[in-house]
């Protein structure tokens, strides 16, 4: 078992991500997709046009990939390499 009292290998906290999914991943409160890299042209794209609506910018915050994965979508710029497995 792990930390989390799940067995090893199926707790999303503790295994590995997904083939191009970093470990930590960013995001903004706003956001629909989450980020290999804090500085991607994607998220800092979607910044500037919230600021340009007027609309109030979030900070890009640090998470881990496995709470990112089940509540947003991997960039398509900056997580090209990601292997969605069935």
């Amino acid at each position: 078992m792990c930390i989390h009292e799940i067995p090893i290998g199926q707790c999303s906290h503790c295994k590995n991500p997904p083939t191009g999914i970093n470990r930590i991943v960013y995001l903004t409160k706003g956001g629909l997709a989450f980020h290999n890299d804090p500085k991607c042209e994607t998220l800092k794209s979607g910044q500037d046009e919230a600021d340009l609506k007027g609309l109030e910018i979030h900070p890009i915050n640090p998470v881990g990939w496995a709470v990112a994965f089940h509540e947003r979508r991997p960039c398509r710029n900056c997580c090209p390499d990601y292997t969605q497995s069935h």
